[in-house]
């Protein structure tokens, strides 16, 4: 008994001298630039617990580990057939940048990527920050102008340009809104084509949802 009593205390002290075990977290952001809605799980467990991931939205930061992760992409509960499918899995190499986001743009892997997020502070009065990703498979090289001045020129898919300060008021209509538009590169005809308003000392992300000439391809605004 006495000899079990003294390896319980050196048990217990080695235990309590262990320095607990630290993760290094940063910010990912799943945005949905797909027509399917789904969930996603980081190694088997579901980030958004709370509703489905519609076309055109995205979850906002959720704290995860640094270093490469398994996520899974899965389509809701089918009630029907009593199953869940899964889209299909990704290992995204989450770095030392703060922030990050991982594009869904179709029911494949090879055509999911992530950005980095480098926000910059905007301190000047009726100014934001915008960036352009192109997120359409098979759409080439795509050029984005903004208050009919090109902004972005030749971003091909899966890339982010970077974020540049632009004016909120500079070419705003009567109503206060300001066109946006989508070409091919090169071209002057708009395959799209929006009117926006920005909120200043804001960054935003302009992406797009869909392919080109498919029916839903549309421009989506994203405010952080």
């Amino acid at each position: 008994m006495a000899i079990a009593f003294i390896m319980g205390v050196s048990a217990c002290k080695k235990t309590n001298n262990d320095a607990p075990t630290i993760v290094s977290q940063v910010g990912l952001n799943v945005v949905n630039a797909s027509a399917d809605t789904f969930n996603v799980y980081l190694n088997g467990s579901r980030l958004n617990t709370t509703s489905t991931i519609l076309p055109g939205y995205s979850t906002g930061y959720y704290a995860v580990p640094k270093g490469q992760q398994s996520y899974q992409i899965k389509k809701p509960f089918n009630t029907v057939t009593n199953t869940i499918q899964t889209l299909f899995s990704i290992t995204v190499p989450v770095d030392n940048n703060l922030n990050h986001s991982l594009f869904v743009t179709d029911g494949t892997a090879a055509n999911a990527f992530s950005t980095v997020d480098n926000f910059q502070a905007d301190t000047i009065d009726k100014t934001c920050l915008i960036r352009f990703v192109n997120s359409s498979p098979g759409s080439g090289g795509l050029d984005m102008s903004y208050a009919d001045t090109t902004r972005f020129s030749n971003i091909p898919f899966k890339t982010a340009g970077n974020f540049t300060s632009v004016s909120t008021v500079n070419g705003a209509s009567a109503s206060g809104l300001i066109p946006l538009k989508i070409f091919n590169n090169g071209s002057t005809t708009p395959l799209l084509i929006d009117s926006v308003a920005l909120s200043e000392k804001r960054s935003c992300t302009v992406y797009t949802l869909g392919k080109p000439g498919d029916t839903g391809f549309t421009i989506v605004i994203r405010t952080d």
